[in-house]
């Protein structure tokens, strides 16, 4: 029996006495790690959490669901040929107030790269690039160059707060790379690591399961977890004293994400948005991609397993009024802009908040409003009759997390920003062995993405006509060249004169030379491994 009799009265109350079954056999050591975990344990919360997820019941969202209102959408492909104006007054914009010091972005990067293989963070993977990089460095890199772009213009380096939300499974590991690798050239102040919370795993009588003897299974709360973060971590705090205004968050698994996103940024300031959700067209129906869409007059995203394939299929054709989008740019998508579907602004976690705006989802009373979202799930535990180690093969638990974009319907001034789906996203979520949102359709895609800017800069990439899909199927033949462009280099294709008139052969990487601090232009080698 524990000494600290409360700690295990509190337990045995809410029929968590379970927790305690190896109490005997435990050390002294092993003891204060079980009270320590079963102590941060708000059981009654959790108890609550488990009893409504026992409740849920049909949404029947489609009754009240209205696609988004052409007023508060922008769409980056239609105002390159309608107004570049208006696209290069919100790029000023928004690096006018990266100058002075307004804008930060944040990184969600709690997650294991387990399905692609790994076991470390997925932030340090890296998708086999010609120059080796991970995904925390292509990341880096930009942000660094956003800040020269504003030196040049305004003729001082300014600081963009770089916020890392990891968990306790990437925390140390994340540090100790960043450590390793001199922060990529950033001064260690303006990375600022914070952890996310955890909730334990139940399972489906609401037990809380047990990882080992002395240990609970826990796991993180999700993305949404950020906002409790945020207030607890004392992160608002940290921002509000630097004097941030904008925030731009993303997932770590894009390696396409355009950090900051000027464009997407002045879109949300010009139109005064608290929040902002960043979207690609969604062409299939089919498609496993939540949609931002109305429901009771509120934004918010509808995942697509809350609709019928019926509705997700449903085409703007059929009486719905025309909207602008990315259609002409991205090559597979329906014949005309009328054919879209109605539903169609996809999710890819790209999203914009004031500062303000944080502030005040994360109050609390707020906090507690926002409801956990229910996954069945394979948890490794203990068996606590045998005492051995149990790796199901089938669901046997629950986990309990938030999402990001579960304060969407809290806004009173939201704003969607279209992008190019082939120049912004690309998901690395599947090991070597998918076809699909793998390393290979994240480098294809990259390396397409690079071909394209240099030859609007003038270039020729030999063996042009080669099959080189975006979905990762490529010709590698020593006749197709492939070129990477370091984003050191350039940030969305200015910098790149020294390719004008030069025609590619092979493997190539355009980095930036350290000693004249111009770009040079190298050759690897055909057939190395990663490739």
């Amino acid at each position: 029996m524990p000494t600290e009799l409360s700690t295990y009265a509190s337990a045995v109350a809410f029929g968590q006495g379970h927790l305690f079954a190896f109490w005997d056999l435990l050390t002294a050591v092993e003891r204060g790690s079980l009270l320590s975990d079963v102590e941060s344990i708000d059981f009654d919360k959790i108890a609550q959490i488990f009893q409504g997820s026992q409740k849920q019941t049909k949404n029947n969202i489609e009754e009240r669901l209205l696609p988004p209102e052409d007023d508060i959408c922008g769409c980056q492909c239609e105002l390159r040929k309608s107004n570049p104006a208006l696209l290069e007054r919100y790029y000023q914009t928004a690096l006018s107030a990266v100058h002075e010091g307004k804008v930060a972005v944040l990184l969600l990067a709690g997650g294991q790269g387990t399905r692609l293989g790994v076991n470390y963070p997925k932030g340090l993977y890296k998708p086999g690039l010609p120059s080796g990089r991970s995904l925390y460095q292509i990341q880096a890199e930009q942000i660094r160059r956003v800040k020269q772009l504003a030196a040049q213009r305004f003729g001082s380096l300014p600081s963009i707060p770089w916020y890392i939300m990891t968990s306790e499974h990437t925390q140390d590991t994340t540090i100790a790379y960043f450590q390793s690798h001199n922060y990529f050239g950033h001064d260690p102040k303006d990375i600022i690591f914070f952890e996310q919370f955890n909730l334990p795993a139940l399972d489906f009588d609401g037990k809380i399961l047990m990882s080992s003897k002395s240990k609970i299974c826990f796991s993180p709360d999700g993305n949404g977890g950020l906002y409790k973060a945020l207030r607890e971590r004392h992160i608002l705090g940290d921002m509000k004293s630097r004097g941030v205004v904008y925030i731009q968050t993303y997932c770590v698994d894009n390696i396409l994400v355009k950090l900051p996103d000027l464009h997407f940024i002045g879109f949300c300031m010009d139109r005064n948005a608290e929040c902002g959700a960043q979207v690609v067209q969604k062409v299939n129906p089919k498609e496993p991609i939540g949609v931002l869409g109305m429901v009771n007059g509120r934004y918010q995203v509808v995942e697509y397993s809350e609709i019928s394939l019926e509705t997700a299929a449903l085409r703007r054709s059929n009486g719905v009024p025309d909207q602008i989008s990315c259609s002409q740019s991205d090559g597979n998508d329906p014949a005309s802009s009328n054919e879209r579907l109605v539903y169609s602004h996809g999710n890819i976690c790209v999203h914009f908040f004031t500062r303000q705006f944080l502030e005040r989802v994360t109050h609390p009373d707020i906090l507690n409003l926002m409801k956990h979202h229910v996954a069945r799930k394979r948890v490794a535990h203990l068996d606590l009759a045998t005492g051995q180690q149990v790796t199901p093969s089938e669901p046997n638990g629950v986990k309990f997390e938030k999402f990001i974009f579960d304060v969407f319907p809290l806004a009173e001034r939201f704003a969607i920003w279209e992008v190019p789906r082939k120049e912004r996203f690309s998901p690395l979520k599947n090991g070597p062995d998918a076809k699909m949102d793998c390393p290979q359709t994240s480098r294809a895609d990259y390396l397409s993405y690079h071909a394209m800017l240099a030859r609007s800069a003038g270039a020729k990439l030999a063996g042009e006509n080669s099959t080189f899909h975006s979905v990762g199927e490529t010709n590698e033949s020593e006749t197709h060249a492939l070129l990477e462009i370091s984003p050191l280099v350039t940030y969305e294709g200015e910098n790149l004169d020294c390719l004008a008139g030069v025609e590619l052969h092979g493997v190539n990487v355009l980095e930036l030379d350290d000693r004249t601090g111009k770009p040079s232009l190298r050759l690897v080698d055909q057939k190395r491994g990663e490739l």
